[in-house]
């Protein structure tokens, strides 16, 4: 039992632990079950809806334990911890002071291999809308195999530069 959660682990299965954020808690209470009287967590709907039964032993440290984590979870829930800390200021700055000003890049855009830009090769190959059919297949010496014809105002160099290869 800590300030933020309450954890539990099982004797009989050491794999079997549970840990549950008080944020997470619908109820506490102590209840009989077929091992005896536990302790009773239920989990909210959105948290999964569990109902987790704890034996505590020896029995009378069972009211001791639930008490603790209803205090807990009543502190808890008056200042929940979310992990976020912030501050609040008493002064705001005007939003003149956290305005930045505007400046413009300077830079150019420039076409630097022969043909339409590289963006139009992308544009006209695959926002063409009639690809039903491929281009008749041409023989290309420079990569030694064939290819669908290029369209009409494109090189193999500028294909290339839409793959950024």
């Amino acid at each position: 039992v800590v300030s933020t959660q309450s954890t539990g682990h099982a004797e009989i299965n050491e794999s079997f632990n549970v840990s549950i954020p008080y944020v997470q808690m619908r109820a506490i209470k102590i209840r009989d079950s077929k091992f005896g009287t536990a302790l009773v967590v239920e989990s909210l709907r959105n948290a999964g809806g569990y109902v987790l039964g704890f034996r505590i032993d020896p029995v009378d440290r069972l009211q001791e334990v639930m008490k603790e984590i209803q205090s807990l979870y009543r502190v808890y829930s008056a200042n929940p911890i979310f992990g976020v800390q912030y501050k609040v200021e008493d002064k705001v700055e005007p939003l003149e002071q956290l305005t930045i000003s505007y400046e413009e890049d300077d830079i150019e855009i420039t076409e630097e291999m022969g043909g339409a830009p590289s963006s139009d090769a992308f544009t006209a190959y695959y926002a063409d809308g009639n690809k039903e059919e491929d281009g008749e297949p041409v023989f290309c010496e420079k990569l030694g195999l064939a290819i669908e014809s290029i369209k009409e105002g494109f090189t193999l160099e500028s294909l290339w530069e839409v793959t950024g290869i």
